[in-house]
């Protein structure tokens, strides 16, 4: 019995003629019912990584466990509420670290009192952190007398390849491990790199979460400074 196609009519004697005629003379149709079950797969992954991940990514968020998590989008807010009750930030005393390791100091935010702070919540890892690197370093370079940077570190791949940042980057201004994130807890910080700029009461003024421009953390810092 001859085997008619279904799109031009013309007939074949088997069923293997048939389907040669079909994959030659008609391929969307043959290629298109067998890709058709690997696209649909493919959209519906797509769509749950779109649901999962929304948005484009400026900052990392930490988790109090061993390494990075999932990214956020930038934001920025000033503490209103914090700064018209005039409560200082909450004092720390973390251990110090250089590019060569631990120093064997510790460092406490009070020890800074009548100075106004400049907060960075870092991890080595980030690389919205190593972006803003140069950034935080020409604005130390320019301001480090006048308003005391600090580096909280939460040290993603260990103490050594933290250091071994610092060194490359060249940051050398005072940086202080957090292995177990309490500070960045204490301050509520679940993203990399937040800046939280404190007054010479140690009052939060400013907080910015994600990269973001040099005259914007410029701006922050004249305003406790001047």
């Amino acid at each position: 019995m001859a085997r008619k196609c279904r799109f031009c009519g013309k007939s074949f004697p088997t069923d293997i003629a048939l389907k040669r005629h079909i994959r030659e003379s008609h391929r969307g149709y043959y290629y298109g019912i067998r890709l058709a079950p690997v696209i649909t797969i493919i959209v519906i992954m797509l769509a749950i990584i779109l649901v999962a991940f929304p948005g484009d990514t400026t900052s990392t968020t930490i988790s109090t466990g061993p390494h990075v998590t999932t990214p956020s989008a930038t934001e920025t807010r000033t503490t209103q509420a914090q700064t018209q009750q005039r409560q200082p930030a909450p004092d720390f005393e973390l251990p110090e670290i250089d590019e060569l390791g631990l120093t064997g100091k510790t460092i406490k935010l009070s020890q800074f009192e009548g100075r106004p702070v400049f907060l960075e919540f870092m991890s080595p890892t980030c690389p919205h952190c190593l972006r803003m690197a140069p950034i935080l370093k020409e604005l130390e370079e320019k301001y480090g007398e006048r308003i005391v940077f600090i580096s909280v570190v939460y040290p993603v791949g260990g103490i050594e390849y933290a250091s071994r940042v610092l060194a490359e980057e060249g940051l050398n201004w005072i940086h202080v491990v957090d292995e177990k994130a309490r500070v960045f807890d204490a301050y509520d910080v679940s993203g990399t790199p937040t800046y939280i700029i404190l007054d010479k009461d140690h009052v939060e003024v400013k907080r910015i979460i994600g990269e973001n421009s040099r005259e914007v953390l410029e701006e922050v810092i004249l305003s406790v400074i001047s």
